[in-house]
């Protein structure tokens, strides 16, 4: 069988589809999920589509059935993934692949008499993504449609959802045409799931304040850990100076739209090591955190560093930035009174108003160098 003509029957070819969006195998529960069949149907496809005999019928070698412990696991073949590739639809293949920022039409107009002009500009790309855990939404908001498994992975993390990446087995991305928006699906271990609906549970029934999108007082943690690093290396104002001119080169999407924040991680020397940007500020840093959480960049447990901000701190930021053990935050605007008092409560070195002529020193000076 080596013919897409063979691939007549709809769940055959939704489980091929479903497979090839995954690098690895998949277990047949989470498949049987996904499709909305039963176990034993998907079984008879794939005795359909695998590599097994059946009688003097030869399967068409596409899929491969595993056993991992007691987990059964279904992964497609090289023959399997080559066989997607021709079923994909043209459309499919020349599909774009997000940017961050879309043209939009305009028209610009002058205070100055001259008339307006229709111009095609760029703008910052905004959708509705909800991560969901163990099958569960928990969250909800508009972010820009980068980065989204760094921005789970941090998302997580800087929410104490879970205390170790290793405690996410698995991050899906998921968008579909009848639904405006990406889900981003995530597998977590049971004691972390466990905790999660056991925080829903005890906010459930208060009345909602309206702060920050918190559903009650009860959820706006007050008392943050304070930084672990007995030494923390000093960080000099010329290291500081440096990031901060380094800073506009590397907002790829902001230079075209002026739209969104950036969140920066730089090692002591100035050099800029890794920058995520989104239109909302809390979701850059998570994306930022995940991708040093991740280890494709130096990590900051290993390497010393700061954080560098290009919008205004609100506490959430210092929140997040406590729960990473990050000793120093820095931006170019200014932080709110909480954000301040959570930075002293913590031992985090705030400064604000990072510019040309020179910066704001909220709390912990000494973990700046002496000019």
């Amino acid at each position: 069988m080596n013919s897409l003509d063979n691939l007549q029957d709809k769940l055959s070819l939704e489980l091929m589809a479903e497979l090839s969006n995954h690098t690895g195998a998949v277990s047949l529960p989470r498949l049987g999920k996904r499709l909305g069949v039963r176990q034993s149907s998907l079984l008879r496809c794939i005795a359909y589509l695998g590599e097994q005999s059946m009688g003097q019928h030869q399967g068409a070698g596409w899929v491969r059935l595993e056993q991992d412990g007691e987990r059964s696991m279904l992964s497609l073949t090289e023959a399997g993934r080559q066989v997607c590739k021709e079923m994909k639809a043209p459309a499919d293949q020349d599909a774009a692949v997000s940017t961050g920022v879309i043209q939009h039409q305009v028209q610009r107009v002058s205070f100055h008499g001259q008339a307006s002009i229709a111009v095609l500009d760029q703008v910052a790309e905004e959708v509705p993504v909800a991560l969901v855990y163990n099958g569960i939404s928990h969250a909800a908001m508009l972010a820009t449609p980068l980065n989204l498994e760094d921005f789970a992975l941090g998302f997580s993390l800087s929410e104490a959802i879970v205390d170790d990446p290793s405690e996410i087995y698995e991050i899906e991305c998921i968008s579909s045409a009848d639904v405006h928006g990406i889900e981003v699906q995530m597998r977590i271990s049971a004691a972390r799931f466990a905790a999660l609906k056991e925080r829903r549970r005890s906010l459930a029934g208060n009345t909602g304040c309206g702060l920050c999108g918190k559903e009650s007082l009860q959820a706006l943690p007050m008392q943050l850990p304070v930084i672990k690093s007995a030494l923390v290396e000093q960080l000099s104002p010329a290291s500081l100076y440096k990031a901060m001119q380094a800073l506009n080169a590397q907002q790829v999407i902001n230079s075209q739209t002026g739209a969104v924040h950036a969140a920066a991680w730089v090692d002591m020397q100035g050099l800029i090591l890794a920058l995520r940007e989104d239109v909302g500020r809390h979701n850059a840093l998570d994306k930022l955190l995940g991708t040093l959480a991740s280890a494709r960049v130096i990590h900051k447990a290993s390497e010393p560093g700061f954080l560098l901000m290009s919008s205004r701190i609100s506490y959430e930021l210092v929140q997040k930035a406590a729960r990473a053990n990050i000793a120093i935050l820095a931006a170019l605007s200014a932080p709110t009174s909480l954000a301040i008092d959570l930075a002293v409560q913590a031992g985090i070195c705030l400064t604000g108003f990072v510019r040309e002529h020179g910066f704001v020193v909220y709390s912990h000076p000494e973990r700046l160098q002496a000019e």
